[in-house]
């Protein structure tokens, strides 16, 4: 933070806010001491509600307008002021002995300040104005040195990228079907086995057991039905059989002898 003094009617305060340098341009009749009161409260290392709106505002970069309050009026003012939603900064000289306090308001807001002294009869004078502008923020500043990558080499690396992935030719689905999800694809061949033995054997015709066609899912399921249901008749038979000698059948009748 500097403070450099120019002409009596305005003033320049530099000062760093958040890592952004802002110069305050102060005009008016106090301006000299606006501009030195400012750079004793914004140098102060003591973190208070006033400095932190303080800073806000002037980060801003919209104007401002100082006003000075009688002290008996201050309290007033700030009650009126929080009911219309005005925002404003009071800075208070502990040096001055005047009875006043100056109070850093918004320019915008002039037209309902003024409502409010008219209103309460409070006394007060525009005794300057502030203008901040921004010259440099030391994050533009580190950002300048990092150098910032393609944007189209990037974009076409991942055109590419795209592409070799839809072109890729698509998995055996024979391979996927019979590979065991249990074991790895090294489980298919025996280290142990030479692949000149396999080659040998694939030409006599001796067929590997772990190359023994298996019957489909579909047949394994006809044939078990095809049991069930020769199992359910059988016992359907058995069962019938005692019944059948069981049946009572009734004795025939001897014809009397009619010649006895």
């Amino acid at each position: 933070m500097s403070y450099s003094s120019g002409e009596a009617a305005e003033q320049v305060v530099r000062m760093t806010l958040n890592g952004v340098e802002v110069a305050a341009k102060i005009s008016g009749k106090a301006a000299e001491r606006l501009a030195v009161l400012l750079y004793a409260v914004l140098k102060d290392q003591k973190k208070t509600r006033g400095k932190t709106r303080l800073n806000s505002m002037l980060r801003s970069g919209k104007e401002l307008k100082v006003f000075a309050i009688g002290d008996r009026d201050l309290e007033k003012f700030c009650r009126e002021a929080k009911k219309y939603g005005i925002l404003y900064c009071v800075l208070k000289d502990k040096t001055a002995n005047d009875g006043h306090t100056d109070v850093f308001v918004r320019a915008e807001d002039a037209s309902k300040i003024n409502r409010i002294f008219d209103r309460f009869g409070i006394a007060t004078a525009d005794i300057g104005s502030a203008r901040t502008e921004i010259v440099k923020a030391k994050e533009e500043q580190k950002d300048a040195d990092i150098p910032v990558p393609d944007r189209s080499t990037t974009e076409k690396d991942k055109e590419e990228a795209f592409l070799d992935a839809l072109l890729a030719p698509a998995p055996n689905k024979e391979e996927a079907q019979t590979q065991n999800p249990t074991q790895g694809p090294a489980a298919k061949s025996r280290p142990s086995e030479p692949t000149s033995n396999q080659r040998e054997k694939t030409v006599r015709g001796i067929s590997d057991p772990t190359e023994r066609s298996r019957p489909s899912v579909r047949q394994e399921m006809k044939e078990i039905r095809e049991e069930q249901r020769q199992r359910t008749s059988s016992a359907q038979k058995t069962k019938d059989e005692p019944n059948r000698t069981s049946e009572h059948r009734p004795v025939p009748k001897k014809k009397k002898d009619k010649e006895r």
